[in-house]
Protein backbone atom coordinates (compact mmCIF):
# COMPACT_ATOMS: atom_id res chain seq x y z
CA UNK A 1 0.00 0.00 0.00
CA UNK A 2 1.31 3.46 -0.88
CA UNK A 3 1.61 6.10 1.84
CA UNK A 4 -0.72 8.38 -0.14
CA UNK A 5 -3.42 5.68 0.02
CA UNK A 6 -2.97 5.48 3.77
CA UNK A 7 -3.18 9.26 4.18
CA UNK A 8 -6.30 9.46 2.01
CA UNK A 9 -7.88 6.62 3.99
CA UNK A 10 -6.91 8.30 7.24
CA UNK A 11 -8.32 11.66 6.15
CA UNK A 12 -11.55 10.01 5.03
CA UNK A 13 -11.94 8.26 8.37
CA UNK A 14 -11.27 11.51 10.24
CA UNK A 15 -13.81 13.35 8.06
CA UNK A 16 -16.39 10.66 8.87
CA UNK A 17 -15.49 10.85 12.58
CA UNK A 18 -15.97 14.63 12.60
CA UNK A 19 -19.32 14.33 10.82
CA UNK A 20 -20.49 11.70 13.30
CA UNK A 21 -19.20 13.68 16.28
CA UNK A 22 -21.25 16.76 15.36
CA UNK A 23 -24.23 15.00 13.77
CA UNK A 24 -26.63 15.64 16.67
CA UNK A 25 -25.70 19.33 16.82
CA UNK A 26 -26.21 19.77 13.07
CA UNK A 27 -29.56 17.98 13.22
CA UNK A 28 -30.70 20.15 16.16
CA UNK A 29 -29.68 23.34 14.35
CA UNK A 30 -31.53 22.24 11.22
CA UNK A 31 -34.66 21.51 13.26
CA UNK A 32 -34.48 24.82 15.15
CA UNK A 33 -33.69 27.06 12.20
CA UNK A 34 -35.74 25.82 9.29
CA UNK A 35 -35.05 28.89 7.13
CA UNK A 36 -31.26 28.61 7.48
CA UNK A 37 -29.00 26.41 5.41
CA UNK A 38 -26.90 24.41 7.88
CA UNK A 39 -23.80 22.65 6.61
CA UNK A 40 -20.81 21.22 8.41
CA UNK A 41 -17.39 22.00 6.97
CA UNK A 42 -14.45 20.09 8.45
CA UNK A 43 -10.83 21.15 8.33
CA UNK A 44 -9.14 17.78 8.73
CA UNK A 45 -5.42 17.31 9.26
CA UNK A 46 -3.84 13.96 8.48
CA UNK A 47 -1.05 11.95 9.99
CA UNK A 48 2.00 13.85 11.09
CA UNK A 49 0.25 17.13 10.33
CA UNK A 50 -0.34 16.40 6.64
CA UNK A 51 -3.07 18.52 5.12
CA UNK A 52 -4.47 18.76 1.65
CA UNK A 53 -4.08 22.35 0.56
CA UNK A 54 -6.78 22.08 -2.11
CA UNK A 55 -9.27 20.87 0.51
CA UNK A 56 -8.48 23.87 2.73
CA UNK A 57 -8.97 26.27 -0.17
CA UNK A 58 -12.20 24.52 -1.21
CA UNK A 59 -13.55 24.83 2.34
CA UNK A 60 -12.57 28.50 2.52
CA UNK A 61 -14.31 29.05 -0.80
CA UNK A 62 -17.45 27.36 0.53
CA UNK A 63 -17.29 29.79 3.47
CA UNK A 64 -17.02 32.72 1.00
CA UNK A 65 -13.65 33.81 2.37
CA UNK A 66 -12.11 36.49 0.18
CA UNK A 67 -9.39 35.16 -2.11
CA UNK A 68 -6.82 37.59 -0.71
CA UNK A 69 -7.31 36.24 2.84
CA UNK A 70 -7.06 32.53 2.06
CA UNK A 71 -3.25 32.31 1.95
CA UNK A 72 -3.01 34.09 5.32
CA UNK A 73 -5.54 31.71 6.86
CA UNK A 74 -3.75 28.68 5.42
CA UNK A 75 -0.38 29.93 6.73
CA UNK A 76 -1.84 30.44 10.21
CA UNK A 77 -3.41 26.96 10.09
CA UNK A 78 -0.10 25.38 9.09
CA UNK A 79 1.69 27.27 11.87
CA UNK A 80 -0.76 25.93 14.46
CA UNK A 81 -0.28 22.40 13.15
CA UNK A 82 3.50 22.75 13.40
CA UNK A 83 3.23 24.12 16.94
CA UNK A 84 0.93 21.29 17.99
CA UNK A 85 3.27 18.74 16.41
CA UNK A 86 6.28 20.26 18.20
CA UNK A 87 4.49 19.93 21.56
CA UNK A 88 4.06 16.20 21.03
CA UNK A 89 7.76 15.63 20.38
Amino acid sequence: MRSSDTNEDFLGVKEDDANEQHKSIIEALKAAALVWMIEQINFVVGRRGVLVEDDIYDNLDRLSVQVGKRDKILAAHVQRICEAHAMTQ
